[in-house]
């Protein structure tokens, strides 16, 4: 109901006898003026709301057209991977990267801007919503890339789930002997397990139950392999904290690695019911906490939803968490320089004609060179900051010595802000314009990339190109 009769025949009849009368009377009589004056706001506002319903329409068809693609799909699993494109002619390097692919799956009523070059498109892509048709080929490209890591060792940090799961994929499948690290190591090696392709690679992976937010651990860890004197080739610190969920959420991992722990007996940090071992000083999670009797569904990195209508993500100074604030800096720029300094030794012991990488898997939260920066989650833009400028200070001394070392951007995979929030963002189309494979590609680009013969050092590379600090 709008409060008002509808304007029949006879109304707009009366209108029109009304204007003639008024047509009759002279330009400059007051009376007339008055009259034009109320004609002309009726047009404005006539065709300021014809636009609007013009605009609208254009906006549901819009949202209609993204929701057919994959990334833009209305049932899209956050942090699931959306797909993985392989490349059935083996390992490439950086050639065929340019150029759209041919046809799409439709146009934009309205121009958008790219997520990644930011110019306006309206040709869709049929897997990204907010790329233009050239970057969709480009990102696709890289998303298919491989290179020969057989013989080489590398270490990753963070591997159990969503981006860090996908690069391990990457890096196993083409060959390199992998040392994954995880708070929960008995649910990640079921995850790898339970990979199609774990036939062929299994044997060359081994997973370690570590904590980063204490620093005990990862020298311990550092220590052991030290000890164990095996040549390193890459290091790529991608663990990190963004958000720092209350302990509830971590009741079903936390079940499951007390049961797999239990199973099979641990000596000497290892347990002989699977390829796991533990960092000296680490104790599982499911030894503390217990199954609360909820009826939520776990997300896709097995975590109870956190339905609490404020998380870290929203918080500004003066509202910050000591405990997460210390817990942010140790697991995002204090483990990973405490990783790069004492697992040099190993690094530098590669063969002299191989690359050898650290890559440190940042953010641009931690970019300063940004504009409109906003006044959310500080705490964890100045650990991504801290770990932009180890990587800014070291890397060209360690050029020198044959290990290159830079910082990736991933892009935006996750929405983080809280449940409620994000629930209402999500219900009016909202979808972020990349997956976990593609977070995973950019992390695994400067490998490529410096196997091909194209290294990055000191650089911060987000979507595949070097950018400003």
């Amino acid at each position: 109901m709008h409060g008002y009769a509808p304007a029949t025949e006879e109304d707009l009849a009366a209108y029109e006898a009304i204007v003639a009368r008024l047509r009759r009377l002279p330009a400059d009589r007051p009376v007339r003026m008055r009259a034009e004056k109320l004609a002309e706001v009726f047009v404005r506002e006539g065709r300021r709301r014809r636009r609007g319903l013009g605009r609208a329409e254009m906006a549901r068809q819009d949202a209609e057209l993204a929701a057919t693609t994959v990334t833009g799909a209305t049932d899209r699993r956050e942090d699931a991977p959306l797909a993985l494109p392989t490349n059935p002619s083996g390992p490439t390097g950086l050639t065929g990267l340019t150029g759209p692919t041919e046809g799409g799956l439709g146009t934009y009523q309205r121009a958008h801007n790219c997520y990644v070059c930011k110019q306006s498109y309206r040709q869709v892509d049929a897997f990204y919503h907010q790329l233009c048709p050239a970057c969709a080929a480009v990102n696709s490209a890289h998303c298919a890339l491989s290179t020969d890591l057989r013989g080489r060792r590398a270490l990753l940090t963070g591997g159990r789930v969503k981006i860090g799961f996908q690069l391990a994929l990457m890096l196993l499948r083409d060959g390199a002997e992998l040392t994954v690290t995880s708070r929960f190591p008995q649910d990640t090696l079921r995850r790898f397990r339970a990979d199609p392709g774990s036939g062929a690679w299994l044997d060359r992976l081994s997973v370690v139950g570590i904590d980063l937010r204490d620093p005990r651990q990862v020298i311990g860890l550092c220590d052991r392999l030290l000890a164990e004197g095996r040549p390193l080739d890459i290091l790529i610190n991608n663990a990190a904290q963004t958000v720092r969920r209350p302990p509830e959420a971590y009741a079903l991992l936390a079940a499951g690695e007390r049961g797999a722990l239990e199973a099979g007996r641990v000596e000497d940090g290892r347990v002989e019911a699977g390829r796991v071992e533990l960092a000296p000083g680490f104790r599982s999670p499911g030894t503390e906490l217990s199954l609360p009797a909820l009826h939520l569904a776990p997300d896709e990195a097995g975590l109870l939803p956190d339905t609490a209508p404020r998380n870290s993500w929203s918080a500004r100074l003066g509202e910050l968490d000591p405990v997460e604030l210390l817990e942010t800096q140790l697991v995002n720029s204090v483990a990973p320089a405490l990783l790069c300094d004492r697992l040099l030794p190993l690094l530098l012991q590669g063969e002299p004609d191989h690359h050898r990488y650290i890559v440190n898997v940042t953010a641009v939260e931690g970019r300063f060179a940004v504009r409109n920066k906003t006044g959310g989650h500080p705490h964890t833009n100045m650990a991504k900051a801290a770990l932009n400028m180890l990587t800014r200070t070291s890397a060209a001394e360690l050029t020198t010595r044959g290990v290159q070392m830079c910082a990736v951007d991933t892009g935006w995979i996750t929405d983080e802000n809280p449940a409620p929030r994000k629930a209402r963002i999500a219900a009016r189309g909202f979808r972020p314009p990349l997956d976990v494979v593609d977070g995973a590609a950019r992390i695994y680009h400067p490998i490529v990339a410096g196997e091909a013969g194209a290294p990055f050092a000191g650089v911060f590379l987000k979507d595949y190109r070097p950018a400003d600090w």
